[in-house]
């Protein structure tokens, strides 16, 4: 089988370079391993919402209105106020993240977190110049030295996010207690381009009614509708050279599928395995391997419950807040997925590092409502998507795997070293889970690189005038 371009993995990345390519015009091969599309965005057989995943608000707006998923599809996406709320070890509420930066004002002055909406302002008006300047939809990604030059004619205060490191930006607005609101603590000493990339997303989590799966569908429809050939259940096993040119590829089942450019999008730290262990250097398989090294155990708790759990209301909320983070002990991420999507019986995922699935419950659940529950850890990440690490970022969002040498210094451009071979996934520029950007910027690298630099430049200028 031959195409222009052949894509190994049908995650939300894969699926979005799928249907970029394909509508323009490209022979675009989908080889996916699972028999549904999504990865960790995606869903199980008979299983309603996302194995990992569970927020659309990192994705931005301008990638869903460009690829037709929201006005075509008609996308409908969960925006309760507040978006999401922290609890203390209680049960209290004791933050609220409210939608507009103006209502937020009034909570983080009863907190002493006046200068918290100052900050969020300002990463919006990084976002808006970033964008603007070509900096975020690129098969180029910028250093943050050259991102911070072309930032000052902008913006000279919002280029502090590439200039700085998020610790001492965050120390010129936040208590060191109130870091942990917005930033892992491992992203503090970073480039506070981690900061800004969370803090646009701050406030305003969405949630796509049937879960993160919903959007894993729309994507696989909007890659066949435009004409890209899926296949499932074909596990890519090793990469086929023809005059040390990766040529194609071969899945365990003894199919060969060749094309003009091979991309990638599963964790880069598993390339290796692929390339046959003599055509990559050994200080590229040396850091790819580091980069590997950084675990997070992520556990991922779905509770089946008799009936719905007693979430906490107040009379000012509009809908029930996507998350709920507890800070108990052994607590984590909560997410209520039947008061947006319908389902019977309702169900409560937990996401973090869940040690005992009962101990403590979810806020709102009693343990003799509790009919089932299943749980997925890190083991359970790599079956399904090759992500030995437990991060949704693949490779943590720190120095030195940022920007333009992310996932390592001399890939940043979206090519590896291996001449044919592209990646685009949350290992590539610009991280961030389930975005899509690096599905759009692995396209854009791919159709210049394959002669069409102006369809490219077009893809380009309708992101940003949207953004």
């Amino acid at each position: 089988m031959k195409a222009d371009v052949v894509i190994v993995g049908g995650g939300v990345n894969g699926l979005t370079a799928a249907c970029v390519l394909a509508g323009e015009g490209l022979e675009v091969v989908v080889l996916e391993q699972n028999p549904l599309p999504g990865g960790l965005a995606g869903g199980g057989p008979g299983f309603p919402l996302s194995l990992f995943a569970y927020a659309i608000g990192l994705v931005p707006e301008e990638v869903l209105r460009v690829l037709g998923v929201t006005d075509e599809f008609k996308l409908i996406l969960h925006k309760p106020d507040p978006s999401w709320v922290e609890l203390d070890e209680d049960g209290e509420v004791v933050f609220r993240w409210w939608r507009k930066v103006e209502d937020l004002e009034g909570e983080a002055k009863s907190h002493g977190l006046e200068g918290l909406p100052e900050l969020i302002r300002l990463a919006g008006r990084f976002w808006r110049c970033y964008k603007r300047l070509g900096l975020y939809y690129t098969p180029s990604p910028p250093s943050p030295e050259d991102a911070a030059s072309k930032l000052d004619s902008c913006d000279s205060d919002a280029a502090v996010f590439v200039e700085e490191r998020a610790s001492k930006i965050m120390s010129r607005y936040l208590p060191y207690w109130a870091w942990g609101l917005i930033l892992y603590p491992s992203m503090y000493r970073s480039n506070g381009f981690s900061l800004a990339y969370y803090l646009q997303n701050s406030n305003v989590w969405d949630q796509p009614i049937g879960g993160m799966g919903k959007v894993a569908n729309l994507l696989e429809e909007c890659a066949e509708r435009r004409g890209a050939k899926l296949l499932f259940g074909e596990r890519v096993e090793r990469l086929i050279f023809e005059h040390d040119r990766v040529a194609g590829v071969e899945t365990g089942s003894g199919r060969r599928v060749y094309g003009r450019a091979i991309l990638y999008t599963p964790p880069l730290y598993t390339l290796p395995s692929l390339e046959g262990g003599d055509r990559l250097e050994e200080q590229e398989i040396r850091l790819l391997r580091r980069a590997s090294s950084f675990k997070l155990d992520v556990t991922r708790v779905d509770y089946i419950l008799r009936r719905n759990p007693s979430l906490p209301v107040e009379k000012r909320w509009r809908g029930s807040p996507i998350l709920v983070y507890w800070t108990a002990k052994g607590g984590g991420e909560y997410t209520y997925p039947h008061t947006y999507t319908p389902s019977i019986p309702p169900i409560v995922q937990g996401s973090g590092g869940i040690q005992n699935p009962l101990d403590p419950l979810p806020p709102g659940v009693n343990e003799e409502d509790i009919m089932l529950f299943t749980i997925r850890r890190r083991a359970e990440q790599e079956r399904c998507c090759g992500n030995s690490t437990g991060h949704p970022d693949h490779i943590p969002m720190i120095d030195p795997y940022i920007m333009n040498k992310r996932p390592i210094p001399g890939w940043g451009n979206y090519r590896t070293s291996l001449q044919g071979l592209y990646h685009g996934s949350a290992s590539s520029y610009p991280g961030g889970e389930v975005n899509l950007v690096a599905g759009v910027n692995a396209a854009l690298r791919i159709l210049t690189d394959l002669g069409y630099p102006g369809r490219a430049y077009t893809i380009v200028k309708k992101l940003t005038s949207t953004a």
